[in-house]
């Protein structure tokens, strides 16, 4: 490669060549395609997310924190383009050029800085969105807090230690000032054990959703349809688990000093993925409004089946009634019981449990914020009244049906 042809600009750590006149081999083509492969595909997910919580007027601050991650995402992209560019990530050992690694390396650096806050903003608009759905169990309302507090001080600790892994900062960039006495760095093992307690929250809150919804009685296709939404989301820790085998391998078995190799792309593939994951449950109503056949109310066919047809939800107003002469004297009631906010300080503020969704979002299973296991009661009693005729002691009985 002639060096001539390489335009030489200013920025970051100091003057790099120009990105677009370094040839790009066939391996790094593939890193690079799928370095923006992922966050366009997030990119139009996320789009939709928002479309949707438009036309339902639901737009909340789970969407603001996934939009946040999206941001995030794409900065973790760019970085990575430009590490991939100016180290010849994807070449022929042989062909590698002389070069300085510094201008990669503080793009690598950068990257670092932006991984980690795509992961926080993900957990916790899938933990808002869910906050938005925990019902009056208390120990979920906790729970969910706990790790909405656990995982903003993991993403100050992580940014922070990223950061400062080595100082001065500039060292991080300049290999040579790290034989510098006055140099300090942090072990590798760092990347491991932070890693590895990313993966930790991410199967936790992954098991949030079926804790919270397989012990509500709700229609059994409603609720796969819920949890195999959520299921989605196990891909996240899988993929997490194979970018930290392959930091495992660059770290400590030398391979991130091979070029041959493209290894770097599993960090946008889990962010994405991640991002991804979070706004498929927000996506359910769109899809039922353009393909009703393929993505209708499930929960509420199944709702009019167990409940009647007359579709009020949980506690509809059917009739029942059996053969014989008691039925024509036979009443029913439908009581509709509105249940207290957990948030103390809303006193007044009550929750409707439904059988189906009105607008086919499982976010709206309820309205306010709440679902909770409900239980049926039938209260029987009989009122035995003398007949005034005369006629010798006839009685009529009066049951009543009282469903709670």
């Amino acid at each position: 490669m002639d060096d001539s042809t390489l335009w030489v600009r200013g920025a970051g750590p100091g003057s790099y060549p120009d990105v677009s006149k370094i040839p790009t081999p066939p391996l790094q083509r593939t890193g690079l395609f799928i370095i923006f492969f992922f966050p366009a595909l997030s990119t139009v997910i996320v789009a939709l997310r928002i479309y949707t919580r438009l036309i339902m007027r639901t737009v909340g601050l789970d969407d603001w924190l996934c939009v946040g991650a999206l941001v995030s995402s794409i900065l973790v992209s760019a970085s990575l383009f430009m590490f991939f560019k100016l180290n010849y990530y994807g070449w022929e050992e042989d062909d590698v050029p002389e070069y300085d690694p510094s201008a990669g390396l503080w793009w690598n650096f950068f990257e670092q800085l932006c991984y980690n806050p795509v992961l926080a903003f993900c957990k916790c608009s899938i933990l808002v969105f869910l906050l938005r759905l925990q019902g009056h169990n208390t120990t979920v309302f906790r729970v969910i807090w706990g790790l909405i507090i656990a995982t903003g001080l993991h993403a100050v600790a992580i940014f922070f230690a990223a950061m400062l892994q080595c100082v001065p900062i500039e060292s991080n960039w300049h290999p040579e000032l790290k034989s510098d006495p006055d140099t300090r760095c942090i072990d590798h093992s760092f990347h491991i054990i932070q890693s590895s307690l990313t993966i930790l929250m991410d199967v936790m809150i992954l098991v949030l959703p079926f804790w919270i919804f397989l012990g509500l009685r709700m229609p059994r296709g409603a609720k796969i349809a819920v949890l195999g939404i959520f299921a989605i989301g196990a891909f996240v820790p899988i993929v997490a688990i194979i970018r930290l085998v392959n930091i495992y391998r660059l770290l400590y078995l030398g391979e991130r000093t091979k070029h041959h190799n493209i290894a770097y792309v599993w960090t946008p593939v889990e962010v994405n993925l991640a991002i991804i994951s979070c706004s498929i449950p927000s996506l359910r109503p769109l899809f039922s409004r353009w393909y009703p056949k393929l993505f209708g109310n499930v929960s509420a066919k199944s709702s009019d089946k167990l409940y009647g047809s007359s579709g009020h939800g949980a506690f509809s107003n059917a009739t029942y009634g059996n053969s014989g002469k008691k039925s024509r004297n036979r009443q029913s009631h439908s009581i509709n019981y509105m249940l207290s906010d957990l948030n103390p300080s809303r006193k007044h503020a009550h929750t409707e449990i439904r059988g189906a969704s009105p607008t086919g979002s499982e976010e709206q299973i309820m309205t306010y914020n709440g679902i909770i296991r409900t239980t049926n009661v039938d209260v029987m009693y009989e009122d035995a009244k003398k007949s005034q005729t005369g006629s010798s002691g006839s009685s009529e009985t009066l049951p009543e049906r009282l469903q709670v």
